[in-house]
């Protein structure tokens, strides 16, 4: 999947309903109550977080693109989708940026200076410049070698034969693989950089941003099953157990405890649409979700209605229509909804 169609999938599920800008967030991973339900509105869990250090100017550079192929038409207020674009197939995907919410670089991480150091200690050198230089990642990686025995050559073995096993079971094609391989160093080797992977692939930087994380999220995805021990073991902290955020997580564990949506916001400090934004998640994500303290079952079905018959999920055309709910309300049901409740 190319950067372009990345974007271009992201704006045909919202066409007219959001602005130029909301795909780009979506990218990026803020964890706006914005981004976070239009993720359950519109299906986007797959594009979450999939490029959190995404530039702007990389962003705006796609729209340009978009636009002089007449996919994207210029609006200051709202996504509008040139009549191509409707017709324009976009790609299946292995992304699945809500589960991974941008981990996928920290196991890639974690991986790169594994074998970095390996490699280094075959060869019986013990002094070189880590790849990888963030202190978090150096001091994990440190106790993991120590605990696997990491000059083994059983243990060096093992590990290559996982690595190669279990990426050859990963849905993605062998260029998207050949990328991410390409990204790794080891002695005397030096990892290829985007703009050389760019040039080799005779695409955009970007792109090969793009299929790097694709390649992580499908191999990921086998890696899951655990049947690669030394693999599986650097997945600590990297999938998500639970599809709630942190902050939602910990708004649900006191309204389980009796606490109304006021006194949570009371306890916790936080204003009340940000406890809101916790429900509406709730609302999407947690199956034994009940919208019953906030509403009656005709009134959801009321909005599940007017949203078809508008054929939108816009809070103010809803509201027009129904003045009797509140926007809060209104979001509720429309994340019920999209969750099939």
């Amino acid at each position: 999947m190319r950067f372009d169609e990345v974007v271009l999938a992201i704006m045909k599920a919202v066409d007219g309903q959001r602005t130029v800008s909301s795909p780009y967030h979506l990218i990026k991973g803020k964890k706006s109550g914005q981004t976070i339900q239009d993720i359950g509105y519109f299906g986007l869990h797959p594009y979450f977080a999939v490029l959190p250090k995404l530039d702007k100017q990389d962003y705006l550079a796609s729209i340009g693109r978009l636009e002089a192929q007449g996919l994207l038409l210029p609006d200051e207020h709202a996504i509008r989708l040139g009549r191509a674009a409707s017709g324009l197939d976009i790609p299946p995907t292995p992304l699945n940026g809500w589960k991974y919410r941008g981990n996928e670089s920290r196991f890639f991480a974690r991986l790169s200076l594994v074998l970095q150091t390996m490699s280094n200690f075959m060869q019986d050198h013990k002094r070189f410049d880590p790849v990888v230089t963030d202190e978090t990642v150096q001091a994990w990686t440190k106790a993991y070698l120590n605990r696997i025995d990491f000059r083994s050559a059983a243990i060096q073995g093992a590990l290559k034969s996982q690595i190669e096993t279990s990426l050859a079971l990963a849905k993605i094609s062998e260029n998207h693989k050949d990328i991410l391989v390409k990204r790794l160093s080891g002695f005397g080797v030096g990892g290829l950089t985007w703009d050389q992977l760019a040039m080799e692939h005779s695409v955009m930087p970007i792109d090969v941003k793009i299929a790097a994380v694709e390649t992580l999220h499908a191999w990921l995805d086998v890696l899951e099953g655990m049947e690669y021990p030394l693999l599986s073991g650097m997945l600590e902290g990297i999938i998500q157990q639970s599809a709630l955020t942190e902050s939602a997580k910990r708004t649900r564990n006191l309204s389980e405890r009796g606490f109304s949506l006021g006194q949570i916001a009371e306890l916790r400090q936080l204003k009340t649409s940000t406890i809101e934004d916790h429900f509406v998640e709730m609302a999407m994500n947690d199956p034994a979700f009940s919208a019953a303290p906030f509403m009656d079952r005709q009134l959801i079905e009321s909005i599940h209605q007017t949203s078809e018959e508008l054929k939108s999920m816009r809070l103010r055309d809803i509201k027009e229509r129904l003045p009797e709910a509140s926007y809060f309300q209104i979001r509720l049901a429309l994340a019920m909804r999209g969750a099939g409740k």
